[in-house]
């Protein structure tokens, strides 16, 4: 018995210990504030303590007020199970499907003693 609780101890904290893991980094975001006038970079100010605003297209080409500031993205890690023995093509496809539109991608990881690849960890762009 206690030969088959130190195969699945590894597997059981990482089960429970999948809860999402958020690093930050700092980067450039925008959003859109209106159309574009000459109060664009004062109207950006007054929103967002440090930004600037600048006028450019928005889809279909209209010009719009753009208001640029640093901001910090967020990345997150998830680790689920697969299916069968991990494969990195598979996983990455099964993370993007998970969080699409969040740039994400997969890794397959291993559970020691054994060193199976058992499980896929996602990295993704997160709120």
């Amino acid at each position: 018995m206690a030969k088959h609780f130190s195969f699945y101890a590894p597997l059981l904290f990482l089960v429970t210990s999948s809860a999402l893991i958020v690093m930050v980094a700092s980067g450039q975001c925008k959003f859109r504030n209106g159309d574009c006038t000459a109060n664009c970079n004062y109207r950006c100010a007054s929103t967002v303590s440090g930004s600037q605003g600048l006028c450019g297209p928005d889809i279909g080409g209209v010009q719009k007020c753009w208001c640029y500031f640093e901001c910090e993205v967020k990345t997150c890690k998830e680790n689920f199970i697969m299916s069968e023995n991990c494969e990195e093509h598979k996983c990455t496809l099964a993370c993007i499907n998970k969080h699409p539109g969040k740039s994400a991608e997969g890794k397959c990881r291993s559970v020691p003693p054994n060193l199976l690849t058992i499980f896929c960890q996602c990295t993704y762009f997160c709120p």
